[in-house]
């Protein structure tokens, strides 16, 4: 991968930031898609200053992004995975925790680089499969190295700060999860993972959007962890689920295996078949 993706990634993520630091205190518009989520002006405004860059430095590399009108993905042909903010409800609502993600595809060789800027304390965190994963912060930058192993009886779970049902904390109780291996928070799960102070992501949803989680996947596989379907297959892009998705599960390598045994039987009864 040249390293000129990497560079402009970095680029628009800043370009993005700068855009949602300017509008922070409520100088937006606030819509609701048909699915009910909602976007702001500045989720339109970052998307079309977005476009404009792909379209004018990459004329040949393909643009699937939230807010962008095409959703067509071409077999064939290079992509940019573009979330321009994600964490929407967290920057109307807590004026934090919300985050700029973007990814490199190329057909043959998958997601090459993956990035996650958060405006809000300026961490810029990235990998890419030839440079492994990095964060710059205030200045600096460092790269990032794979946390120390831990027993499974020590690791943490995340857990959405908003979401208030108990499907998660059901499954946590049968894995013998305390309440202080249980972190509650937003779109910052990565960096927390990167940091070594969080191991594992379940997410008991049948779809997720590909934009919603390629820079992520990158970012968590270049620092040991694993990426997958609770069937335990690979998540690609330009692929949908597998049949049947029960959810997704990111978690130490040396552990999937053990989850992917474990979880099945311990699932609410809605995702058990």
């Amino acid at each position: 991968m040249d390293k000129e993706i990497l560079e402009f990634l970095k680029s628009i993520a800043r370009d993005a930031g700068r855009i949602m630091m300017s509008r922070l205190q409520g100088d937006y518009q606030v819509y609701t898609k048909p699915d009910r989520s909602r976007v702001t002006d500045v989720d339109l405004a970052i998307s079309e200053r977005v476009q404009e860059a792909v379209a004018r430095e990459f004329p040949h590399i393909g643009l699937h992004s939230e807010e962008s009108p095409d959703k067509v993905i071409l077999s064939g042909r290079p992509y940019f995975i573009v979330d321009e903010l994600d964490g929407t409800s967290s920057y109307i609502d807590d004026r934090t925790g919300f985050s700029h993600q973007s990814a490199y595809y190329e057909p043959g060789k998958g997601l090459l680089a993956g990035l996650i800027y958060y405006p809000w304390n300026d961490s810029l965190l990235y990998a890419s499969r030839e440079q492994g994963a990095w964060l710059e912060k205030d200045g600096d930058s460092r790269r990032l190295q794979p946390p120390p192993a831990r027993p499974f009886h020590q690791l943490t779970y995340f857990h959405s700060a908003r979401y208030r049902g108990e499907k998660y904390m059901e499954v946590f109780r049968k894995l013998g999860v305390g309440d202080n291996r249980i972190i509650r928070t937003d779109a910052r799960r990565t960096l927390l993972m990167a940091l070594g102070q969080l191991d594992v992501n379940l997410f008991l949803r049948r779809r997720i959007a590909i934009w919603d989680l390629a820079g992520e996947k990158v970012i968590i596989e270049a620092l040991g962890f694993s990426h997958c379907y609770l069937d335990g297959s690979p998540v690609r892009f330009g692929h949908e689920p597998p049949r049947g998705n029960r959810g997704y599960l990111m978690c130490p390598a040396e552990w999937k295996d053990k989850f992917l045994e474990e979880l099945p039987r311990l699932l609410p009864r809605e995702y058990k078949k």
